[in-house]
C-alpha cells in the first residue's frame, strides 16, 4: 500500500497524466485526503508566517486561520469540481465528477511545499519578498498545469479543450463582474424618477 502511494506521488510529480490515470482507476481516498489536508495546513502555515512577518500580528491567530483555511479551501475544491464538471458538459465532454473530484484534489499537492518555502523566505534578509513571490508563482503554475492534466485525463480532451474548460468560469466571472455594475448604473440613469 505504501509503495502504491509513493509510486502515485512520483507519477504525479514526474508523469501527471499517468498519475491521474492511476488515481481514476484506484480511487486512493486515504492518499487524496492526506494530500488535501497537508496542502491546506501548509497554505495556512505559510500565510500565517508571511502575514505575521509584515503586520506584526502574532502567530496566535494561526489555529483560527488554519480552521478557516481548511474550511474555505475544501468548499472551494468541492464547488470548483461542480462548476468545472458543468462547463465540461457544456463543451460536450463526458467524464465522471468523482474522477474530477479525486484528480483536482491531487492537483493541490504542490501546495504542500508552500509552508517550507515560506519558512525559507522568512530566513532570507534580502530578497525575501522576491523569493516568496517567485515561490507562489511557481506553485500556482505547477498546480494549474496539474489541474489542466487532470481535466485532460478525466474528459479525454486536448490541451486546448482542457484550458477552455478551466478558463470558462473565470472568464464568465470577469464578464459578469463588469456587466452587472454597468447594468445597475444604466438602470439608475434611465429609470424614471418615482
Amino acid at each position: 500500500m505504501e509503495n502504491n502511494f509513493s509510486e502515485l506521488f512520483y507519477d504525479l510529480t514526474i508523469r501527471p497524466a499517468r498519475g491521474f490515470n492511476q488515481a481514476k482507476e484506484r480511487k486512493p481516498w486515504i492518499f487524496l485526503i492526506a494530500i488535501v489536508i497537508f496542502s491546506e495546513i501548509s497554505i495556512a502555515t505559510g500565510v500565517s508566517l508571511f502575514v505575521s512577518s509584515f503586520t506584526g500580528v502574532g502567530r496566535i491567530a494561526f489555529f483560527s486561520n488554519l480552521l478557516l483555511t481548511i474550511v474555505c479551501l475544501t468548499l472551494f475544491w468541492v464547488i470548483n469540481v461542480g462548476i468545472l464538471h458543468f462547463f465540461a458538459e457544456v463543451w460536450g465532454k463526458r467524464g465522471k465528477a468523482i474522477d474530477l473530484f479525486i484528480t483536482l484534489g491531487l492537483a493541490l499537492f504542490p501546495f504542500i511545499f508552500f509552508s517550507p518555502l515560506s519558512l525559507i523566505g522568512e530566513g532570507l534578509s534580502r530578497g525575501r519578498i522576491f523569493f516568496q513571490f517567485i515561490s507562489i508563482v511557481i506553485l500556482l503554475v505547477w498546480s494549474f498545469s496539474l489541474a489542466l492534466a487532470a481535466i485532460k485525463e478525466v474528459y479525454s480532451s486536448s490541451t486546448f479543450e482542457a484550458f477552455l474548460i478551466l478558463l470558462t468560469p473565470i472568464i464568465l466571472f470577469i464578464v459578469l463582474s463588469a456587466v452587472i455594475p454597468v447594468g445597475l448604473i444604466l438602470l439608475t440613469v434611465i429609470s424614471p424618477p418615482l
